[in-house]
């Protein structure tokens, strides 16, 4: 991100100071967010199995419960074909008030009732800000099921505001310009954009080919205020030695922006992790056509589990190795190997109960870089400690394992 030097101009600091916020303003953000919590429910909705996506049978009725619902005529379109709905769940995932749950191997988004009764105790300027730093602190599009997008979604969007935009773009004239779009910064910040009141988008349903058939994007006077008090506050570290955390970054950040909006006194909690040692997890281990089910002691710590798996295939122990997952926000984390070279986690450091599991829950156990095996794992099931396990056992096998140095002459 370049840096910013320029100042709020009067006129964007009036704006900041002069901002309401509401079902319809600055943008449409708050109403369709409810709607979307509303149409999750208490008991949830389905959701894809690999990547959580809403299930596609239920995007047409959502779409036509949001405030600009589009024309979309695909024989079977997937969320992404919403642009809106594809933000607002990054948002919603982003934001912590949802988490996965299994029944009977199906898939569901629910809300988390706790997280739930502290966004319903905000105010409209709260519930604002804490979306906006749900999609500043965690909006990778990985949540949305995309790979190529490796860079913070509103970063993206933030750096097309500031030095693609300019003071409008105008897609008849320049009609390639849409498809570029679709990649940086991505439709679904493009809508997130639109919903948080930045820019305004105008369509033209005449045009034929597109979903979303966009014609002229324009920044609005919000837009220019909020995102440039925004640039400024991110980009003025120069020595990155001095530069904060990003959770420090973003109290200062909101500390500043109470001298604008008075009513923005405090944010969205966190879910805390729950952690447990007092449990034991049965893992279902899967490679090729052979699996392992495993019991493990929540206070087992991870280099013994990855023994434990090696052990159970008949491997050697005899390379790096990484544990791979998801976590409740949807983006993927690791915990490696000591040996490995990184900053994320050390399985030494770390015990199952430690982890973020769930019934249901998918992982990967990654060995060997150069061989690249990958063991499917399961959370078949969590149950208080049982004292009949009380290191990792193998209670069930099935098929035999692929050799780990296979004679390929043979």
């Amino acid at each position: 991100m370049k840096k910013i030097t320029a100042t709020l101009t009067p006129d964007q600091t009036q704006c900041l100071k002069t901002q309401t916020f509401s079902d319809n303003e600055p943008g449409t953000l708050l109403k369709d967010f409810s709607t979307l919590l509303e149409f999750i429910g208490s008991t949830g909705i389905p959701v894809s199995g690999k990547n959580h996506l809403l299930a596609i049978k239920l995007l047409p009725q959502l779409n036509q419960l949001m405030s600009n619902p589009l024309d979309v005529r695909l024989k079977r379109p997937q969320q992404k074909s919403f642009p809106h709905i594809n933000g607002l769940y990054l948002l919603l995932r982003a934001s912590g008030l949802t988490k996965i749950a299994f029944e009977k191997k199906h898939a569901f988004v629910m809300l988390d009732h706790k997280v739930l009764a502290d966004w319903q105790s905000l105010n409209p300027t709260e519930r604002y800000v804490a979306l906006f730093q749900a999609w500043w602190h965690r909006g990778n599009a990985e949540i949305i099921g995309e790979r190529w997008d490796y860079y913070n979604g509103l970063y993206d969007s933030l750096d097309f505001f500031l030095n693609t935009l300019g003071d409008g773009l105008n897609l008849k004239e320049k009609p390639h310009d849409f498809a570029y779009l679709r990649y940086r910064p991505g439709f679904h910040n493009l809508a997130l954009m639109a919903l948080f009141g930045f820019i305004r988008i105008e369509q033209d349903t005449a045009l034929s080919g597109e979903n979303w058939p966009i014609v002229n994007i324009v920044p609005s006077p919000w837009g220019r205020a909020l995102l440039t008090h925004f640039a400024k506050h991110i980009t003025s570290f120069d020595e990155p030695v001095n530069e904060p955390s990003d959770d420090e970054l973003m109290a200062l950040w909101a500390s500043e922006l109470k001298t604008y909006l008075p009513e923005l006194e405090k944010g969205l909690k966190q879910p805390e992790p729950e952690e447990s040692q007092d449990n034991v997890y049965v893992f279902k281990v899967i490679l090729g056509s052979a699996y392992r089910k495993i019991a493990v002691p929540g206070d087992t710590g991870l280099e013994k589990l990855a023994s434990t798996i090696l052990r159970a295939f008949n491997f050697d122990n005899d390379h790096l190795y990484e544990f791979v997952y998801k976590n409740r926000y949807g983006i993927t984390e690791r915990v490696v190997h000591p040996y490995v070279e990184s900053d994320e986690l050390c399985t030494t450091d770390c015990i199952v109960g430690e982890l973020p599991l769930y019934q249901g829950m998918e992982l990967i156990f990654h060995f060997d870089f150069g061989d690249d095996w990958r063991f499917q794992m399961v959370v078949e099931s969590i149950a208080s400690k049982d004292i009949s396990y009380t290191e990792p056992t193998v209670i069930e096998q099935h098929g035999k394992p692929p050799e780990q140095y296979p004679d390929w002459e043979e």
